[in-house]
């Protein structure tokens, strides 16, 4: 599936004048190795059985930001506590050529719905996530951080991607069983690390910024 344009992706922009300003440098990873087989000892990680290519690798301390090897993608260890399973699913790889966008470019939340979606179809319904049921029900918006200065905004490194529910006339949700979101999203985007691209299904990372001006 060819990536689409952002404008055409996102449906929701910001719609007053806006300014936006340079992004704040990524967080240092705190993702230690330890860290990560405690991620793989609840199941939430593929144990790491290879050694010259493992499923995840633990961020160079000199790393102050992203610089995963080649054939790798950079992950967040709350996707994984959020539903994101490992490996990646074909779902996933969909979504993110529909939304033009990187693994990192995803909200907590948007894990989320993906995964509460995929597991509504595959649970429930009896069947793979279907793409045109999503794109019913679901649509991207995009989050750029309030710089303290009315009107000027940020745009973000990780976590530009939210999937939110569509409304219908009544500007109500569409039916569809209650999801419970996070609030609280501290520390999450210091909680970075590599994790295997299997197969090269998933767009490479490039560390590129998307803005409402595009990419």
């Amino acid at each position: 599936m060819r990536p689409r344009a952002v404008a055409e992706s996102f449906s929701f922009l910001l719609k007053m004048p806006v300014r936006l300003i340079a992004a704040d440098d990524w967080r240092p990873s705190s993702m230690t190795e330890h860290r990560l087989l405690e991620l793989e000892k609840e199941g939430l990680l593929c144990p790491r059985v290879s050694s010259s290519r493992p499923e995840w690798i633990a961020p160079a301390a000199d790393h102050r930001e992203p610089r995963p090897p080649k054939g790798y993608v950079v992950s967040f260890a709350k996707f994984h506590r959020h539903g994101l399973g490992s490996p990646l699913s074909r779902f996933m790889r969909a979504l993110c050529h529909q939304y033009g966008v990187e693994l990192q470019h995803f909200s907590q939340n948007a894990i989320t719905a993906a995964a509460v979606f995929a597991t509504v179809c595959e649970g429930y319904i009896g069947m793979m996530p279907h793409w045109d049921l999503w794109l019913h029900l679901y649509r991207g918006e995009l989050f750029n951080t309030p710089s303290g200065t009315t009107g000027v905004w940020k745009p973000v490194w990780a976590g530009c991607l939210n999937l939110v529910l569509k409304t219908g006339k009544a500007e109500e949700p569409l039916e569809y069983i209650p999801v419970g979101l996070t609030s609280n999203h501290a520390g999450w985007d210091s909680q970075w690390f590599y994790l295997r691209n299997n197969n090269d299904l998933f767009p490479d990372f490039t560390g590129r910024l998307i803005s409402a001006d595009g990419p």
